[in-house]
């Protein structure tokens, strides 16, 4: 795979919103109803964060779609690159959850509501299971890779970039008729059909006239509609009680919104030439653990808000600590990140050494 140091930053910005998004919402929730300078706070470091799985989605399609796959190759590597991490670190929450929280009558509680199999379809076939409900949304598109590059083949670029823009359509409606109340999808599998609009443009874009757009213009359009989402979001919250849908309408990720300010950050950033050695070597060496990171900053977050609730009253800094602590959990995770990569690639060169070595071409799991 080609590197793309401006991508490799993208993605690494997207992590950090994905934290900054989950450090947020508690104070978020917790000061809606007084409408104070603090839910001002979170709001703001919500908004500007809200792009961050779009922005997932339209990296993915940006590599994902560009080429014919082997498909058996494909899906062991899909099942081996994500599927069985997602597996196993549903498992792992699960016993995180009752450990933390409930300790053996967690456990008990747990083995009464179903254990794992109950974990597994509130994961997949619902739209439950915390901060990993993204992992089944994402294997969804993964899945479907290898049928719209052959479409794509098929109807040409022009013709995939529209029906990009109609799946993005269907996306957008959905989000607005849940938010009413009319869920159409509920299973977090399927729910990948409203995202193929962002995996698909996120192919086609920069082959559009759009990529003849200047920084200027998609800075400016991400500004605007980042902006849009906090007053939105302020308003609706503020008039809860008199709007006929859900006042967390502007956060959804297929919210208006959302869209342009996702697509504007996207393409900008496509537009960017990272000549800075050093953010390069950051970027380099952030990208391969973008998952790992996903994957286990709930768990980091918890501790660390856990232990600057204990040192001070949050409250009264938010404006600094919520960057503060998402950065943290952000490095902490990368650095957990590296300890487990570093065993693993111990065991693994262990294992090579006793049988002939081999090759095998990028994981799904390296292409967002």
């Amino acid at each position: 795979m080609d590197r793309k140091d401006n991508l490799d930053l993208l993605r690494c910005l997207s992590i950090l919103m994905v934290i900054v998004i989950h450090v947020s919402a508690t104070h978020l929730i917790e000061n809606a109803t007084a409408m104070n300078t603090n839910f001002a706070i979170a709001n703001f470091y919500d908004s500007i964060s809200r792009t961050a799985v779009p922005l997932f989605v339209l990296l993915s399609g940006y590599f994902t779609l560009r080429k014919s796959k082997k498909l058996t190759v494909y899906l062991k590597k899909l099942t081996v690159g994500l599927i069985i991490p997602t597996i196993i670190w549903m498992v792992l929450y699960e016993v995180f959850e009752f450990i933390d929280v409930g300790g053996w009558n967690g456990f008990s509680q747990f083995i009464e509501d179903g254990g794992l199999w109950t974990s597994f379809d509130n994961l997949f076939l619902n739209d439950l299971g915390r901060h990993l409900w993204f992992m089944p949304m994402f294997i969804g598109l993964q899945i479907l890779a290898p049928l719209l590059i052959f479409i794509k083949e098929k109807m040409g670029e022009v013709a995939f970039f529209i029906l990009g823009l109609f799946f993005l359509a269907v996306g957008l409606l959905e989000a607005f008729f849940a938010f009413r109340g009319t869920e159409m999808i509920v299973a977090n599998l399927f729910s990948c059909v409203l995202y193929l609009g962002y995996f698909i443009l996120g192919y086609s874009l920069s082959k559009t006239i759009l990529s003849r757009l200047k920084k200027i213009v998609w800075f400016t359009l991400f500004t605007l509609s980042t902006t849009a989402i906090y007053f939105f979001t302020e308003w609706a919250i503020e008039n809860r009680a008199e709007i006929s849908f859900k006042p967390l309408y502007f956060y959804d990720y297929l919210s208006i919104f959302v869209v342009i300010a996702a697509i504007s950050l996207f393409m900008l950033f496509t537009k960017i030439k990272i000549h800075t050695q050093a953010l390069q070597k950051i970027s380099r060496g952030i990208t391969p653990h973008i998952f790992f990171i996903y994957f286990v900053h709930l768990i980091v977050l918890r501790y660390v808000t856990r232990f600057f609730a204990e040192i001070m009253p949050l409250e009264d800094h938010l404006s600094w600590a919520i960057p503060l602590m998402s950065l943290i959990i952000f490095i902490i995770s990368y650095l957990i990140s590296l300890v487990f990569n570093t065993i693993k690639a111990f065991f693994v060169k262990k294992k090579r050494s006793e049988i002939p070595a081999y090759k095998v071409s990028h994981s799904p799991i390296e292409k967002i």
